[in-house]
């Protein structure tokens, strides 16, 4: 699968809310969730409060499980001469509960460390309890790998090298310090560099493999999340700009309605008046500087047809004394230049 399909995954993924994610794994363990871990809600759509989420259920589960096993290992801890193992089983379940509740509170963190810490020193104490050391107790050291899968899970990557390196120090500090049966002595006196190199290296190989996987993963889901944190962003501020752009666009709305309503009154009462430029945006000084222009023009048609009204009722009034023989005057109008002109007026007046 390419790049660009995992990423058309992810951005599928995203479009689809809590309830649709769900499926799985996690409807197998949605029950599960409900009780030990940080409960989910539609308002957890920040990737941050995700990926806590993420965690908490991995802790869940991961207690799930250490909870079938030491349950089932119970019998096999009756069946062991070191009364010790019991206690440090049954102690590890009291634990998983504390780590459930204190994981369902939201306090993940503090639980993985106390699963951690308590892990590993019930294992140490069945080590180191375990007197004489034989041959089939010193396999216990494998179970160290345990620890460090809860360390590399639940906590820093990092740790699992400082846990690694603690499982070391205890399986040499066991293999050489304590005592051995006479077998068991004799084991160690043609092998015991085999027996010591063995354990240590698969705490060392496995807290490599782990360390290198996990924080490969983490790596991967933090680019993710950065990612969808600033996709989230870029949609945000591409509605928070369709809002303001659609609040402009019905401001400017309203601005011309008032614009063209004003101008019509005006027009219905003969009103010639301009409209205020500094009143309106200045998007719109146009628009009002067209409506002024059609102002003007229909002041100065307004006066020329006043003028023209004039006129005609002084050629009427012209014409009516011309067919009674009257003497023409003046009319402060135009038609005086004709008058003039003709004789037919005072010559002694001057035309307008």
């Amino acid at each position: 699968m390419g790049q660009k399909q995992i990423n058309n995954n992810w951005a599928a993924g995203q479009g689809t809310g809590p309830k649709e994610r769900r499926g799985g794994s996690q409807g197998l363990f949605a029950w599960w969730y409900a009780l030990t871990a940080i409960a989910e809600s539609a308002e957890n759509s920040d990737p941050a409060k995700r990926d806590i989420i993420r965690k908490s259920r991995l802790l869940s589960v991961i207690v799930f499980f250490l909870l079938i096993i030491f349950v089932g290992f119970i019998p096999a801890c009756l069946m062991l001469p070191n009364p010790f193992v019991l206690v440090a089983d049954v102690s590890m379940l009291v634990i998983c509960m504390v780590a459930l509740m204190l994981n369902r509170a939201g306090k993940f963190s503090i639980s993985g460390v106390l699963l951690v810490l308590s892990f590993e020193g019930a294992l140490v104490m069945v080590i180191f309890t375990t007197i004489p050391l034989d041959g089939p107790s010193i396999q216990q050291y494998e179970l160290f790998v345990f620890g460090e899968l809860l360390a590399v899970s639940l906590l820093n990557a990092r740790s699992v090298y400082l846990v690694a390196a603690f499982n070391s120090a205890i399986i040499i500090i066991s293999l050489v310090f304590q005592p051995h049966t006479p077998m068991l002595d004799q084991d160690l006196q043609t092998q015991f560099w085999p027996m010591l190199v063995r354990p240590v290296a698969v705490q060392l190989l496995v807290a490599g493999v782990t360390y290198l996987w996990v924080s490969g993963a983490i790596s991967y889901l933090a680019r993710a999340i950065r990612a969808e944190i600033a996709a989230t962003a870029a949609q945000r501020e591409a509605e928070e700009q369709r809002k303001t752009a659609e609040r402009e666009r019905q401001r400017l709305q309203v601005s011309i309605e008032e614009i063209v309503k004003n101008h019509a009154n005006r027009m219905n009462q003969h009103v010639i008046t301009k409209i205020p430029l500094e009143q309106y945006d200045p998007v719109l000084w146009p628009l009002i500087g067209v409506f002024n222009s059609m102002q003007n023009r229909l002041q100065h048609a307004g006066q020329t047809q006043r003028e023209l009204e004039v006129l005609k009722q002084a050629i009427l009034a012209s014409a009516e004394k011309v067919h009674q023989s009257q003497q023409l005057t003046l009319t402060q109008t135009d038609l005086d230049l004709l008058l003039i002109a003709q004789g037919t007026g005072p010559r002694s007046a001057s035309p307008h």
